[in-house]
Formats: structure tokens, C-alpha cells, sequence
């Protein structure tokens, strides 16, 4: 049975069918979908008033271009013509201005809402989601835009979080548990609302029933399986015009059953993820489950409060904003690949510390923190790993996502509260282990004083006065700048479980849980901590384009050895300043 998503069924409704065998209109390409990512777009073959329509999911919109982007070349053809994209573009963008000006909305031929739903082949009909009896909007984050933006089907921007138990879970009992976990947390059920350029910002859809059934059942018979589909899961991009916006898997497996979620980060982060697990263990278990610590419009507003903050924040903020500018000039080095292909997606290298070695990292005798040795150590891996591949580095910029919850909920709360700080080191502070260590300490020390993460918030803040056009366009300008902006790897650490996850009698406690943040190139490579069971659980996540099985594979091996030399050396006696 073939999962719906918003592609699939898309591309299978009559509608569209019709549209692609109408010789009077043509379906966009890849550089015509900028603007529509995740969609199908069809434009008539007319130079003016030429009608464009969008189909996302069940819900079809149209409406008339001024201008067609679109030429017929002397041959026959279609194409796009730069000349006419740079109109169309100017067209819309004074229509849009001159009509938010007049509290108009662009002249339209046809906007349809549609109650039809399309079902892809396998599938029974849902009911459509404007029959819901009520529905709850509330706007997008700026953490939620900021991800949503810079989302893409190729790469998709998710979270993977999965859990091992010993014994083998119900299938019947763990479907019946998603559906209450999901109805319990508001942003775990919701989806995106249809938008429209014009729009400042884009809002979330709650309902009461979900579009989907996010659960898949898998049988694999080996390791090789479960990587395999492992990789599949998560290089799939979740569809946000139909809830729940995020897909799992039970994974059926000799050495116990496989638990996996790939959520969207623009409506989840990992704590996020992780507290939707929790909920689905208490639900499978017939546990209480604790209501979340915050109402969902107290959450949607918890980031605003962040952005206005006082003048001294705001200053340091823009010193913080100011020494990211310098990458323009310094760009801060790539890991260097090896046995990349073009292949798209992700793949994955699950590495497992011992418990001795997860004891003697929380046990070390230095001024930072557990999070700060993983950081050290990543820096020296991808020195040593660069210059074994001939590719000497000076300054490694490695993002840290700071979870920006309040103390009281931070770890209770589903939504999307993490923004990345980035901590660098330049050779000199990474002549040995101790020195490393030292650099990375004062840097997260120093970024902590000023919020860890909340330096993008004020970019964040002067963008909420564009529309989302203008948004969209400034992201696709990015790479113009060589990718300069985009730091090295990243690393993201959970911390450890609070309480065990535990599924029952039969099934049994959670005895892995793997967790890892996305990677858009040219940062290829992200690792997730997890420390489950009295042991750090480290998930390397690489694109392809980056790395094979075998290189990731070698990396870990270059990182783990970094991660023994710093706890030896600097376990041994306190660092000196």
C-alpha cells in the first residue's frame, strides 16, 4: 500500500490529467516552481492575461497573470524568457503592492476551495478537511518560517527521531496510539494553510481529524534493510498541506522493533518529535499523559516575546549578526568530500558510545559543558579529516541549534522553538585537544549571555514587515553569494531522557534512540546526540552528494578518536586558561 501525499495525489487527480493533455496550457518546470515547491503549476499558452493555476492537495487555485513568463521560441517551443520573468515578476510585485494598498486582493479569474478529495490508488477517501467541525489558525513562527523557507524536496528540512524496543509492538495498539498522541498536541495535527504571496506570513491549520494515516509498517530482515529503509523515510519530504505533518514506521526487525519518525522542522523540533514519541509510548501503555505545559496560543507567542526584547539584547544581537557578515569575506571551510554521488536524500551511520566512555564524557574536570567536548571534538575531526583528504582548513563553523523554551517547558511543548547559534575555531585554537575545548567553551559562554540562537532572531525581526514573495525571493538569492553564509556541519545535542520510554510488558523500554537535525548543502553533514540508557547515541547524518556509506563510516571513526583523545587529555587534570 502506497503512502498519499500531496504529490502523489496530486499528480493522480482528474484535473490534472485534463491540464496535461490541454494543448493551451503547459506545466511548469522546476525553475517555474520557485515560488509553488511541493506543488503542480500549469500556465496557459497566452502572453497576457494568462491564466496560471496551482494545484496543492485538494485545493485548487487560479489566477490571472498579467504577464506570461513563458514564450513560444521560433522552433515551436516553450520556454521561459528571462525578459518576460523579470516582467511578470515587476507585474505582480505592483499588483500586490497596489492592491494591498487598496485592501484589494489581486484581480482573480477562479479561486476553487475544493471539497473533492483525490485518493491515491490503495487508499480509502477521507473526509475533506473544510468539513472539519472547527478550524483554529494561528500564524507561522518566525522559526517555522525560517525552515519553511528554505525547505525543498530534495533536501527535505526534518527531524529524524526512532526508538528500538527488545519485543515487538502491536500494530493495531501503536495505530490507535498515534491517533490519540497526535489529537493531544495541537501543532503534532496541524497543516498549512493555502497562501497567497501577498501574505505576510503563512498560518497553520488545527483541526480535529487528521488528512492521513501517518503509520507505515516495514519488514526488514537485516541490518542493510533498516538502513535501507531508514534512508527512504527520511529523504522523503512531509507534505504540509495535509496533516499530521509528520510520516512514521514501524519497522519490523530480528533484533526488536524499529520505531521511526521523520517530522517537518517547521512545525517540530527534535524536543518537539521526541515529546510526540513520549505521548504515543503513554498512549500505547494506557498511561497518563500530563497535558503540555502551555496552551498552544502561550507557545505561538513565546517567540514574539523573544524578538522584542530590550536594547542591550538587541545590541548584542547585531554584534552577533555583524561577525556572521564576515563570512563574505572568510567563508568558513566545507568538509571535504568523499564518494559523493548525485543521488538526493539522505543517508545515515548510527554509532552507539560505550558506557564507560559516555561516563567519562559527563565526568570530565573543565569549565563547559557535555555539549561543548562534542563540539571540540567535531571541530578537530573535521580538521584532521581535511587535511587527510588535502584540504587544509583555517576557520570550521559549526551550528548549534539552541532549544529557546523557557525552563518551565523545555522539553514538553510540540512546535518549532530551536534557532541555530554558530560556535568557530581558527587553527590556532585547535592546536591540541585542551585548546579546542577552551575556544568552544568561551564561545558558548559568551552566546548564552545573550541567548544561544537568538542572534537570528533579529534578522527574523526586520523580515516580519515582508511579504512573503519578497521572503521567497531573498532565499533563492543565496547561493549568489557562493554559499558563503552557509556554515560547516552541525551538531545538536538532547541531552539525556528524562524518564525511560517504555512500551509495555511486551514490547519493552526504548534500549536505542537515534536523533538527528537535516543538512542542506553545501553543510552536508549534521550529528544528533541522544543519550538513552546510560549511553550517548550519535546519529551521522550526510547527503549523498557528500559522502558514501564507507566515508561516513570513516569520518565516525575520525570523530570518535577525536572524542578519546579529548576526554584522555583533558580528563587528566583541569584546563588552564
Amino acid at each position: 500500500m502506497r503512502e498519499p501525499t500531496s504529490a502523489v495525489t496530486t499528480a493522480s487527480n482528474p484535473m490534472t490529467k485534463a491540464l496535461e493533455r490541454d494543448p493551451l496550457f503547459r506545466r511548469d518546470s522546476r525553475f517555474g516552481l520557485l515560488y509553488h515547491r511541493g506543488k503542480m503549476s500549469f500556465r496557459e499558452l497566452s502572453p497576457t492575461n494568462s491564466l496560471h493555476v496551482v494545484i496543492d492537495g485538494n485545493r485548487v487555485s487560479a489566477h490571472v497573470d498579467h504577464i506570461s513568463p513563458l514564450r513560444r521560441r521560433g522552433d515551436g517551443s516553450i520556454g521561459y524568457s528571462w525578459p518576460r520573468v523579470l516582467a511578470h515578476n515587476l507585474s505582480g510585485m505592483t499588483d500586490d503592492v497596489v492592491n494591498a494598498v487598496r485592501g484589494r486582493r489581486r484581480r482573480q479569474r477562479c479561486r476553487l476551495e475544493c471539497d473533492l478529495v483525490w485518493v491515491d490508488e490503495g487508499h480509502g477517501a477521507t473526509a475533506p478537511p473544510e468539513a472539519a467541525a472547527s478550524l483554529t489558525t494561528i500564524p507561522f513562527s518566525v522559526a517555522d518560517e525560517a525552515v519553511h523557507l528554505i525547505d525543498s524536496e530534495a533536501a527535505p528540512w526534518s527531524i529524524q527521531l526512532e526508538a528500538r524496543v527488545p519485543g515487538r509492538l502491536d500494530e493495531r495498539r501503536l495505530r490507535a496510539a498515534f491517533a490519540q498522541a497526535l489529537s493531544r498536541h495541537d501543532m503534532a495535527g496541524a497543516r498549512k494553510a493555502p497562501s497567497r504571496r501577498s501574505y505576510r506570513q503563512d498560518r497553520w491549520e488545527i483541526g480535529q481529524d487528521l488528512d492521513v494515516d501517518p503509520l507505515r509498517v516495514v519488514e526488514c530482515a537485516d541490518d542493510d534493510a533498516l538502513a535501507a529503509a531508514r534512508a527512504d523515510l527520511q529523504s522523503r519530504a512531509v507534505p504540509l498541506g495535509e496533516s499530521p505533518p509528520l510520516r512514521a514506521r514501524l519497522v519490523r526487525h530480528p533484533g526488536g522493533d524499529v520505531l521511526m519518525l521523520n517530522a517537518s522542522h517547521a512545525a517540530m523540533d527534535g524536543y518537539g518529535v521526541l515529546r510526540v514519541l513520549r505521548s504515543v509510548a503513554r498512549a500505547y501503555t494506557g498511561d497518563d499523559d500530563p497535558a503540555p505545559k502551555a496552551t498552544t496560543s502561550e507557545a505561538s507567542q513565546h517567540l514574539g516575546r523573544l524578538i522584542d526584547a530590550g536594547f542591550a539584547t538587541r545590541v548584542r544581537r547585531h554584534l552577533a549578526l555583524a561577525e556572521k557578515a564576515r563570512d563574505l569575506i572568510t567563508p568558513p571551510a566545507r568538509v571535504a568530500p568523499d564518494g559523493g554521488t548525485d543521488r538526493t536524500g539522505y543517508g545515515f551511520h548510527h554509532v552507539a558510545l560505550s558506557e564507560s566512555l559516555t561516563a567519562a564524557l559527563v565526568g570530565l574536570d573543565h569549565e563547559g559543558t557535555v555539549n561543548d567536548v562534542l563540539l571540540a571534538a567535531l571541530h578537530l575531526a573535521i580538521a584532521r579529516w581535511n587535511d587527510q583528504h588535502g584540504r587544509p582548513c583555517r576557520r570550521i563553523g559549526v551550528l548549534v541549534p539552541a532549544n529557546l523554551r523557557p525552563a518551565q517547558w523545555r522539553q514538553d511543548v510540540v512546535g518549532n522553538f530551536s534557532l541555530p547559534a554558530r560556535i568557530s575555531t581558527t587553527r590556532a585554537g585547535r592546536r591540541d585537544p585542551g585548546a579546542a575545548l577552551r575556544t568552544v567553551s568561551a564561545q558558548t559562554r559568551r552566546k548564552k549571555a545573550s541567548g544561544m540562537g537568538t542572534g537570528l532572531l533579529e534578522l527574523l525581526r526586520q523580515s516580519r514587515r515582508l511579504p512573503l514573495w519578497a521572503k521567497q525571493t531573498l532565499v533563492m538569492t543565496l547561493p549568489l553569494s557562493g554559499d558563503r553564509l552557509t556554515d560547516t556541519a552541525m551538531l545538536s545535542n538532547m541531552g539525556r531522557l528524562e524518564e525511560p520510554l517504555s512500551f509495555g510488558a511486551d514490547a519493552g523500554t526504548v534500549v536505542e534512540a537515534w536523533f538527528s537535525p537535516p543538512a542542506r548543502m553545501p553543510l552536508g553533514l549534521t550529528i544528533g546526540a541522544l543519550t538513552v540508557a546510560g549511553r550517548v547515541h550519535l546519529a551521522f547524518r550526510y547527503r549523498h552528494r557528500l559522502m558514501d556509506a564507507a566515508a561516513a563510516a570513516r569520518f565516525a571513526e575520525t570523530y570518535l578518536g577525536e572524542l578519546n583523545r579529548l576526554v584522555d587529555r583533558v580528563g587528566s587534570r583541569p584546563l588552564a586558561s
